[in-house]
């Protein structure tokens, strides 16, 4: 999602065994059709949010990040939030309620000011970073995302590494949803890639006929060595060539941004707490 992403911002076993392990790894790069077939995908990833599963670094368990791959102190597009932990920090961005996991955005408390870099706002952001990544196949998010002026709510993909890779400014990356909490019926995907050089950016930008800030929306991306291709409640919107530098598994990113150098600070019409809500999040590999 971030501009950091868009300035900063990419022998197991012999005989039968292979041969079927290179069967499925060639399923799973072959061209889907342009509709999204449910019997064609086979669930690889599944959180449904009954209850939110933090990543433990002491123990090497459980599923979300609170932080980005770098410094949770680095602020990048110029933004007004810090990406605060509720372990850390003593307050929590996040809640869940009736199987619907809340990323909430809120004013900085005084008690915090000392501790946030003297950021305006508080929010969250969680990543499957040391929890989850797949290569080619098919990744979605069903949510609500907030209105209001300099609101930033995303749904991305990084390739995933045990550290930044040497050499490397800037990581491919495929923006599944942004939404900017002041463009009503609008939202973007945007492809990112260095193949012929550093930030080579594709963005798309969508005008529908609903404000998909009043309700749940289906926002999807499917994955293959050819093609990534973007669907908004399964329905096509948007094709790209795969680049060539789209070589390594992925993980999930989620997190609501406030104000920035493309939303632009909130205004007094934006209101606080925000709430980006999220009902699941999926993977899938492809198997027709």
């Amino acid at each position: 999602m971030t501009q950091m992403k868009k300035l900063v911002f990419t022998t197991m076993c012999l005989g039968a065994i292979v041969g079927t392990l290179g069967l499925i790894q060639a399923q799973a790069q072959s061209e889907p059709p342009k509709t999204i077939d449910a019997d064609c995908w086979v669930n690889s990833f599944n959180d449904e949010f009954d209850t939110l599963d933090f990543w433990d670094s002491e123990t090497n368990s459980g599923q979300w990040k609170t932080s980005y791959i770098w410094d949770r102190d680095t602020i990048i597009n110029e933004e007004l939030q810090y990406y605060i932990d509720p372990k850390e920090h003593g307050v929590s961005p996040f809640s869940v309620s009736d199987g619907i996991l809340h990323i909430i955005a809120d004013k900085t408390p005084a008690s915090l000011q000392q501790q946030v870099k003297g950021q305006k706002y508080i929010s969250g952001v969680l990543t499957t970073e040391k929890g989850f990544s797949q290569k080619y196949g098919r990744f979605e998010v069903y949510a609500k995302v907030p209105s209001g002026k300099g609101l930033w709510s995303a749904f991305w993909l990084l390739p995933s590494f045990d550290q930044w890779p040497e050499g490397i400014a800037i990581l491919p990356e495929i923006d599944v949803m942004e939404y900017l909490g002041n463009e009503g019926n609008t939202y973007h995907t945007t492809l990112h890639t260095n193949q012929n050089g550093p930030l080579e950016s594709h963005p798309y930008h969508h005008t529908l006929k609903i404000d998909p800030s009043e309700d749940f929306h289906l926002y999807s991306v499917i994955w293959t060595s050819e093609k990534v291709e973007w669907y908004f409640d399964e329905e096509l919107v948007a094709s790209h060539q795969t680049p060539k530098d789209y070589t390594e598994p992925v993980h999930f990113l989620l997190n609501l941004a406030v104000g920035g150098t493309w939303p632009g600070a909130p205004d007094a019409n934006t209101r606080f707490p925000a709430k980006y809500s999220i009902d699941y999040v999926r993977a899938y590999t492809y198997k027709c």
